[in-house]
């Protein structure tokens, strides 16, 4: 079994471009240690917990990643969302501009390799939808805070399609306990995820979570 003290990076906070490589590396690595039976078990406890969010309750559209490596996977999440009968879209990788577009997931067998080797639809199935189109946004991350601030590859291809994406649109993250650290000092062109679901609990933003209303009392 794998383990993991916990948590994972107290007191660490990362701010400089190289401190941000630092972690990235250091979560990677930690990530790439977890056993495939851990993956495994811990992946489903996360599939569980995304199911019952109510933030999922009107989507009919909703956007998943398609896991690589030690990710979080994905592939039984996009087998249950199409029997629930969502459309489910996925991200297709153009190198030039280096930004994302959205095609719609017909199965397994329309898919084939990317620019990275992470499995896409391919051209010939290719039917593209716009971002602002999508009711939820499924995402993945090297690490995350609280705040929902998020470190990803250091490309900002899901900077610029988040930026895109409707307003208010829930943003999920998916993440491994051992990714989320105390604080990611955001940059200008971050957007933070509105939700974080680990294998332990599901992690709501302060920062995207309004406020309640102040209650008038009476003199």
């Amino acid at each position: 079994m794998t383990r993991f003290a916990a948590p994972c990076y107290p007191g660490q906070i990362v701010g400089a471009v190289e401190q941000r490589e630092v972690l990235r590396r250091d979560v990677l690595a930690r990530r790439d240690r977890v056993s495939p039976e851990d993956r495994r078990r811990w992946s489903r406890a996360i599939a569980d917990r995304f199911w019952r969010l109510p933030e999922l309750a009107s989507a009919r559209t909703v956007h998943f990643s398609l896991s690589v490596g030690s990710e979080v996977e994905t592939g039984e999440l996009v087998a249950e969302a199409k029997r629930r009968r969502l459309r489910v879209v996925v991200p297709v990788t153009v190198v030039e501009g280096r930004r994302l577009v959205l095609a719609e997931f017909e199965g397994a067998e329309t898919l084939e390799p990317g620019p990275f080797g992470i499995l896409e639809p391919s051209v010939a199935s290719r039917k593209l939808v716009a971002v602002d189109d999508v009711d939820a946004l499924v995402i993945p991350g090297v690490a995350f805070d609280d705040q929902g601030n998020r470190l990803g590859w250091g490309a900002g291809y899901y900077d610029r399609l988040l930026a895109d994406a409707r307003r208010g649109v829930p943003i999920i993250a998916l993440a491994y306990e051992c990714q989320i650290v105390p604080a990611i000092p955001p940059r200008d062109h971050d957007v933070r995820v509105s939700v974080i679901v680990t294998d332990q609990r599901v992690i709501r933003s302060r920062a995207a979570t309004p406020s309640a209303p102040a209650v008038s009392g009476s003199s």
